[in-house]
């Protein structure tokens, strides 16, 4: 059936002011030859195409000439789709987009196997999904692209790469709204397919695969996926060095790979990425984002003052040319109060303060921006060492969590904040809420090894407070997950193999085995490598190596523990605890010499060590000597520093005085045995 000439009318009345509309031509179809009206026809749309194309609106009157002339003719309506969505790609035309792709319904209504034109209705439908947001459009360009896949026999190779191409980016957009990693395959696969039909693929093509695949590493967190992209986009920006989008996607694949691996390498290569595609296109706010956002994650990630303070000058430099993104304004804070905290600069975070109440006032729908809220509170708690800021702060983030609980980041903060309130408090019910909200973050980002981390210390942490064993295996496990995936990254942060060795000491507590104090002290062996001066590490290779003499009962372990002892306090002058230990390693060495002199030297040695640290304040110096004097039967000192330890409030449960070993002499005596009784009737319960 012929289509109707007033509904073109109609259709050109919507989209474009009426003046123009009704200047539609009013030509004498009937008076034409049949035989000249397919010649008029396309000399009209010719005509229509060349006016177009310079913006000139006549060509509505002479589109519906070339359409009156010749209705029934698919071709026509083709073109004139073309002319439209050329002029609808242009910026304040996208309106124009919806008219092309009614021409291009109308094509393929008179020609249904009109390859080229189900092709260019799918491209039009993609990039109206884009311009409006709206997800229908995407979906209606995949079926649109799915009959011109049916009709593809025949076509050229060119043709065909264009079109899986285009397929591939519809699957992309789709894929963003689903979340799903099938949708994310089926764009990879298209373009796969499209890369079969090119001989040498443009960087534009090279770009929109490489960030296929980094769509589906963040979709289901595996760095390989990085790794493939980081292949495609080289090719790109070596294809064409000027090419920023090339420059500027290669710098994301590279800071993902950076925040799953924590090497520093792959964030030096974005950064070097990144400065190119500034340098080639520095009016871009998006790039100068990236590069504060990078710079922001390293920062912090290292404790790095200079990386975080050339992060505030990026997002400086990203507000001056898009002041309206509230991204840029939640990473300028989150910078400005993570420099702040680590230099313990107040200007720092009142700045941070003050840009946040500004930006939440405007953009109060933006999760990021309450994040950065809380990291910015966060960052005033640190200051002032005080909890109630840690409170508010995870008031801030548990809101942006209701406005998007798949947020990892979120997640992490908000147990961040609950670890350093219970850290100031020891509320043992936050210790277990830290560690809930950081495995959250976990969940929805397996492969981030800073949450692993954190997630791990708070997972120890609370096993230390309840003597729980299931929290100190969960740990140890996150711990060995770390070493075994990152073992290049632990030169920069030997605190992980630190905090691990910690667990494995404690896990030697509960299980009272060999295997993990030896393991304990072989991990605390390796950070020593790696950083001689770290702070407590001689400390606590000591106390594995006295645990490990208690079992043995070899001088030689001994004698290790007492070496480690005193570099400690070397490292260290005021550690009142590794004197304290060193004083008691010296004892028990001293039960297993059999000569009197050294026996008696190693004695004098650790009543000055014990001695020592009861000077620097440690609490319980005072009943390990008495128990030194004791082992020496100076009984009168001894009874008269237990009673210092019970004014002291340092003394230990009658219980334990009658098993300790250390005590037998002072428990022969008649003093020792009234101090008890006495000391027994004063804890009596009495009866009501």
């Amino acid at each position: 059936m012929m289509p109707q000439v007033s509904p073109l009318r109609r259709i050109f009345s919507r989209f474009f002011p009426r003046k123009y509309a009704a200047q539609l031509a009013q030509a004498k179809f009937g008076l034409v030859p049949v035989g000249e009206k397919k010649e008029q026809a396309l000399h009209y749309l010719f005509l229509g195409e060349l006016a177009l194309l310079q913006g000139n609106l006549s060509a509505l009157s002479l589109f519906e000439t070339a359409a009156n002339f010749d209705p029934d003719n698919a071709l026509i309506w083709y073109r004139q789709g073309l002319a439209f969505f050329e002029y609808g790609s242009l910026d304040g035309k996208e309106k124009a987009l919806l008219l092309a792709s009614k021409n291009f319904k109308v094509a393929t209504q008179l020609n249904p196997a009109y390859f080229d034109a189900w092709a260019a209705w799918g491209t039009t439908l993609l990039q109206l999904g884009r311009f409006h947001e709206e997800h229908h459009f995407f979906l209606e360009a995949r079926d649109k692209y799915q009959k011109a896949i049916e009709l593809a026999e025949g076509q050229s190779k060119e043709a065909l790469a264009e079109l899986y191409w285009d397929y591939g980016l519809v699957w992309s957009e789709i894929s963003d709204h689903s979340g799903e990693a099938i949708d994310v395959r089926l764009s990879i696969q298209s373009f796969e397919k499209a890369v079969s039909f090119q001989e040498k693929p443009c960087p534009e093509f090279w770009n929109d695969m490489g960030n296929a695949y980094i769509q589906m590493g963040l979709l289901i967190n595996d760095s390989r996926y990085y790794l493939q992209s980081i292949d495609y986009l080289s090719r790109s920006v070596s294809t064409a060095p000027l090419y920023a989008d090339g420059w500027a996607s290669l710098a994301l694949a590279l800071s993902q790979l950076y925040i799953n691996t924590m090497n520093d390498r792959f964030a030096s290569r974005a950064c070097e990425c990144l400065a190119r595609a500034a340098k080639n296109d520095p009016r871009n706010s998006d790039i100068w984002l990236s590069w504060a956002q990078l710079l922001g994650e390293a920062g912090r990630l290292n404790g790095d003052p200079k990386q975080l303070g050339s992060s505030i000058e990026k997002c400086a430099k990203a507000y001056s040319l898009d002041p309206k993104n509230p991204t840029i304004l939640s990473q300028w804070v989150e910078s400005l109060s993570n420099l702040g905290a680590l230099t313990g600069r107040l200007d720092l975070l009142i700045e941070a303060e003050n840009k946040i109440l500004k930006a939440v006032d405007h953009f109060s729908d933006d999760p990021d921006l309450w994040r950065a809220y809380g990291l910015c509170l966060i960052g005033f708690g640190k200051y002032y060492e005080d909890p109630d800021y840690f409170e508010f702060a995870i008031e801030k983030l548990q809101y942006g969590l209701s406005l998007d609980r798949t947020d990892a980041e979120l997640w992490h903060a908000l147990g961040i904040a609950h670890k350093l309130y219970a850290e100031m408090t020891d509320d043992v019910e936050m210790i277990e809420r830290a560690s809930r909200f950081l495995m959250r973050a976990i969940d929805l980002k397996p492969s981030c090894p800073s949450f692993i981390y954190d997630t791990a210390c708070s997972l120890l942490h609370y096993s230390e407070v309840e003597d729980s064993l299931p929290s100190l295996e969960q740990a140890i496990a996150l711990f060995e997950t770390l070493l075994q995936n990152h073992r290049d990254v632990l030169l920069h942060h030997p605190e992980w193999l630190y905090q691990y060795g910690c667990a494995l000491e404690w896990m030697g507590d509960f299980s009272t085995e060999e295997t993990h104090f030896s393991r304990a002290a072989e991990i605390y062996s390796q950070v020593l490598l790696i950083d001689p001066d770290y702070p407590d590490i001689h400390f606590r290779l000591g106390i594995c190596q006295v645990h490990l003499g208690h079992m043995g009962l070899e001088k030689e372990t001994y004698n290790r523990a007492i070496q480690s002892f005193r570099l400690a306090v070397r490292q260290d002058p005021e550690n009142e605890k590794a004197w304290l230990e060193w004083g008691l390693c010296l004892v028990h060495l001293a039960h297993l010499t059999i000569d009197t002199e050294t026996m008696n030297q190693l004695y004098f040695e650790a009543e000055q060590k014990i001695t020592t640290a009861g000077s620097l304040g440690e609490s319980s110096a005072h009943y390990h000597l008495a128990c030194l004097y004791s082992i020496l039967t100076r009984t009168d000192e001894a009874m008269a520093l237990i009673r210092q330890a019970l004014n002291l409030r340092t003394l230990p449960s009658i219980d334990e005085m009658l098993e300790d070993e250390w005590l037998d002499n002072l428990r022969g005596t008649e003093e020792f045995a009234q101090f008890l009784t006495a000391l027994e009737a004063k804890y009596q319960p009495r009866e009501e």
